[in-house]
């Protein structure tokens, strides 16, 4: 493994921040067996803070980028984001794992290349970096984190939720979306036309091949309407 010297400023040109107080970034790389061995801080308070951090960040590009979406399916993609999966994979791409400081026994039980370790590191990056540069810094870090994978979220939101956007539309007024199907074409070239209806009235209709991307088209079309 690397020195943490070394590591630590690997990680510092990945994310695109240099500390201040480089302290804080130790303290963040800090797992709490390291701490317990050798008397030092964790960095779990550091997480506390930097999952406030990373949620805010996140919900406010999601707010901005969506308007009128409704709360539940901002919570949606935002839970998609920020998940252990998400976060692990984002630690893994700037050298995180290299710069942990674990314990003896924790580092050769493989706690290195545990995921919930290396998602909980980032949080504690985060808040190490706001504590350092404050709101707009951490703001930065997340996005170069985190930027492409809200793109791709975002970007498949307006595609596979026009669907659910539709019935919570009317659901709020109590009413339900009926979707109706018809199949043409030969097997290597089937066209599904769908047709979307509220009390039967047709509010949409769309085409794709498969049910799925018809019935995503009758809703676009239904809520350019609606």
């Amino acid at each position: 493994m690397e020195d943490h010297a070394d590591a630590f400023e690997i990680v510092q040109r990945a994310i695109g921040y240099h500390f201040s107080d480089v302290s804080l970034l130790t303290t963040a790389l800090t797992h709490s067996s390291y701490a317990s061995e050798n008397e030092v801080d964790s960095y779990e308070r550091l997480e506390f803070l930097g999952d406030a951090v990373l949620e805010l960040a996140i919900t406010v590009e999601i707010f901005r980028a969506l308007e009128d979406a409704p709360e539940g399916r901002m919570t949606r993609i935002r839970a998609a984001i920020v998940d252990e999966a998400t976060l692990a994979a984002a630690a893994r791409r700037v050298g995180l794992p290299a710069a942990l400081r674990l314990g003896v026994g924790e580092d050769r039980s493989g706690g290195r290349e545990r995921s919930s370790i290396q998602s909980d590191v980032v949080e504690s990056v985060l808040g190490a970096v706001y504590l350092d540069g404050g709101a707009d810094a951490s703001l930065g870090v997340v996005l170069r984190l985190l930027g492409d994978t809200v793109a791709d979220r975002l970007a498949a939101s307006h595609v596979s939720d026009s669907r659910s956007s539709l019935q919570e539309h009317f659901a709020r007024k109590g009413q339900i979306v009926l979707f109706e199907y018809e199949r043409s074409g030969p097997d290597h070239a089937v066209v599904f036309t769908a047709t979307a209806s509220v009390d039967g009235h047709l509010i949409g209709t769309g085409s794709g091949g498969s049910k799925k991307a018809a019935a995503i088209d009758a809703a676009r079309a239904a809520l350019g309407d609606s």
